[in-house]
């Protein structure tokens, strides 16, 4: 079983050890975040009810968040920013 982990954690070294940049492994790694990050997104805003104050704190921190990345292009703390806003927000 060791053996087993252990090839399985040495072979991208040894497949990409050449050097070479794939199209699809750059690709992969320029939009995969973005694109997780607007499903997590959708998901968060599809149970929202927009006609109740906590709807309007999630708006809030959300448009908090898309500010701070547009601003500061960050996504850490853009997404801590969103956060911190979120949970002032509610517990006021």
């Amino acid at each position: 079983m060791a053996l087993a982990t252990y090839v399985t954690r040495l072979a991208p070294f040894v497949i990409f050890s050449q050097h070479h940049e794939r199209p699809l492994l750059k690709f992969v790694a320029k939009y995969t975040p973005p694109m997780v990050m607007t499903i997590l997104v959708i998901y968060m805003l599809k149970g929202v009810q927009y006609n109740s104050v906590e709807g309007l704190y999630y708006i809030l921190a959300l448009l908090v968040t898309v500010f701070f990345h547009l601003l500061i292009k960050n996504a850490l703390l853009s997404i801590f920013a969103g956060t911190l806003v979120y949970m002032i927000a509610i517990q006021i």
